[in-house]
């Protein structure tokens, strides 16, 4: 096992197919799969390692010959270093006839460091902002102080429905969709949602 991964813990199991399964060519292939999906992820110098691998379904009801459940692993796994951690938390198959590791489905095996944090932190404001824009927007063609709206992701033209029973804002390439349903009598808006591509 690659050093790195020496600190895995693995478990508890509470299933005897899950305390069998985890020997010792079960925990080489976890180190194989992660040093070829994970360590090319690394950036940043590391210490110490720290992580954990427990079966998603820890009971014997999944455990059955014909389970598709049973093989299906939450990893949790750290890089420790002076500029702080890079870390996962995913969710891993093993596959017995192979005995190997890959991805769950469309899960990345996805490690978190400084440089992703800091880029999902800015797209997170940005979109916080374009989200926070359009509300406004949305409340100024409510109150008609705008008269031909254009989205402020696209430019394009917005179309804009404003019945006593829906108020609903759409932008026709897909960015936004603001929409709310009223009560007819009275005008308060009863329920909707607000969608946002990205």
């Amino acid at each position: 096992m690659h050093p790195a991964f020496a600190t895995i813990v693995f478990g508890p199991f509470a299933t005897n197919y899950h305390r069998e399964i985890a020997n010792d060519s079960f925990k080489e292939a976890l180190s194989a799969f992660l040093e070829s999906e994970l360590l090319p992820q690394v950036e940043q110098p590391y210490e110490s390692t720290s992580g954990s691998l427990t079966a998603m379904y820890n009971e014997e009801r999944y455990c059955g010959p014909h389970s598709a459940l049973r093989d299906n692993f939450c990893l949790k796994f750290s890089f420790h270093g002076a500029a702080g951690d890079e870390t996962l938390d995913t969710v891993i198959e093993f596959d017995p006839r192979s005995g190997s590791f890959k991805r769950h489905g469309l899960t990345p095996v996805y490690l978190w460091t400084q440089r992703r944090r800091e880029k999902q932190r800015i797209e997170d404001e940005r979109h916080d902002r374009m989200k926070r824009g359009i509300q406004l927007l949305c409340q100024r063609i409510l109150k008609r102080e705008v008269a031909d709206p254009t989205c402020p992701k696209c430019s394009d033209n917005l179309k804009v429905t404003d019945r006593p029973d829906l108020f609903d804002i759409r932008c026709p390439s897909g960015c936004f969709n603001y929409n709310f349903h009223r009560d007819p009598s009275s005008g308060e808006f009863l329920h909707g949602h607000f969608r946002l591509r990205g």
